[in-house]
């Protein structure tokens, strides 16, 4: 049976990247949950108390002055998520190869009602040459 490799593409290493990443980020969260849960009674007092004293003049000059910061940060920004892309390829990459922490296994089988050539492996497979046709007269 004759065999081609195609080149998987990084859009689809990424994907497995980032499902990879998304499934070890989850089974974290529970843990997470809790230790929120405490951090909010704490923090109640002090946030009612801020809230309460907000000036939004006052607010509104520092978000006009940050701007220029923002846009700053967006670059960086850029230049983080094409690295973190990067990595999530690097991640699907070993997702796909089976060196990864998670492993899967797709078995494809042929359709029924189809028609399946095997080639013997001392000749190659032989074209078919198309004659041309003459013209009757």
């Amino acid at each position: 049976m004759a065999t081609t490799t195609r080149k998987i593409p990084a859009p689809l290493y990424a994907a497995a990247g980032a499902g990879d990443l998304a499934y070890q980020q989850l089974r974290k969260l529970p843990e997470q949950v809790s230790q929120l849960r405490g951090r909010v009674s704490e923090l109640r007092p002090a946030v009612t108390e801020a809230v309460a004293e907000t000036n939004l003049d006052k607010i509104r000059d520092v978000a006009k002055r940050n701007a220029d910061a923002f846009v700053a940060g967006a670059q960086v920004a850029q230049t983080k998520a094409t690295e973190v892309y990067k990595g999530l390829v690097a991640r699907g990459q070993k997702v796909v190869s089976g060196t990864g922490t998670a492993s899967a296994a797709i078995t494809v089988a042929p359709a029924a009602g189809t028609v399946t050539t095997v080639t013997g492996q001392d000749k190659p497979a032989k074209k078919a040459v198309a004659k041309k046709a003459t013209p009757a007269k």
